[in-house]
């Protein structure tokens, strides 16, 4: 199956690799808040999109699953959970 250009190993990747990405610039932003800090310009930006970028990799999931795909990720320890350029 593909997903877009992407076959199924790709599309995991590019998941992961959003998924990380995500967790990381939210986890700053959950902190600054913590700390009564605002983020700045950039790095709110930087938030929306890893955020938008990670939900559009989550529909894509879910139109998968709706066609009957089933896409198994597996292992948070491989080398694919560096962000790399998204």
């Amino acid at each position: 199956m593909d997903i877009g250009d992407m076959d199924v190993e790709d599309f995991q990747r590019a998941w992961r690799r959003a998924r990380t990405a995500w967790a990381r610039v939210n986890q700053h932003k959950l902190e600054a808040e913590a700390s009564g800090r605002h983020l700045p310009w950039q790095e709110q930006a930087d938030w929306v999109a890893a955020k938008g970028q990670f939900e559009e990799y989550e529909r894509l999931w879910d139109q998968a699953y709706q066609a009957g795909v089933v896409v198994v990720v597996g292992g948070d320890d491989g080398p694919d959970d560096d962000p790399g350029p998204a």
